[in-house]
């Protein structure tokens, strides 16, 4: 849909220009570094796991609590952080399409 030159033809079907969508791309996510603090953060939960069950299998209730408790607390400050990121990019989405009272192609369709 995107043109070289300076005007471009809007769409004839009212079809969604996926080129140029505003929602995340696949990977897009993972290629954001601001979440990858909440990523990094779930996976040390994820992995604190397997200790604390084979702990708790074996006998060691002090260190199987001890372990749990620090993949509890790892896994849901993660997940915070990841929500808390996806709502901040969310509302900056929201803040910047309403500064955009118009679609984006009729902005470089030229006047007739």
């Amino acid at each position: 849909m995107a043109s070289d030159g300076m005007w471009e033809i809007p769409p004839l079907d009212d079809a969604p220009d996926i080129a140029r969508t505003t929602g995340p791309q696949p990977g897009e996510t993972m290629a954001d570094t601001r979440n990858w603090a909440g990523f990094v953060l779930v996976g040390i939960g994820l992995l604190t796991v397997i200790p604390a069950v084979a702990l708790a299998a074996l006998g060691v209730q002090g260190w199987a609590l001890l372990v749990a408790v620090i993949a509890c607390v790892a896994l849901s400050t993660g997940a915070a952080l990841l929500v808390f990121q996806w709502r901040n990019q969310r509302a900056r989405q929201q803040r910047s399409s309403a500064d955009e009272p118009y679609a984006a192609w009729q902005a470089s369709v030229p006047p007739s």
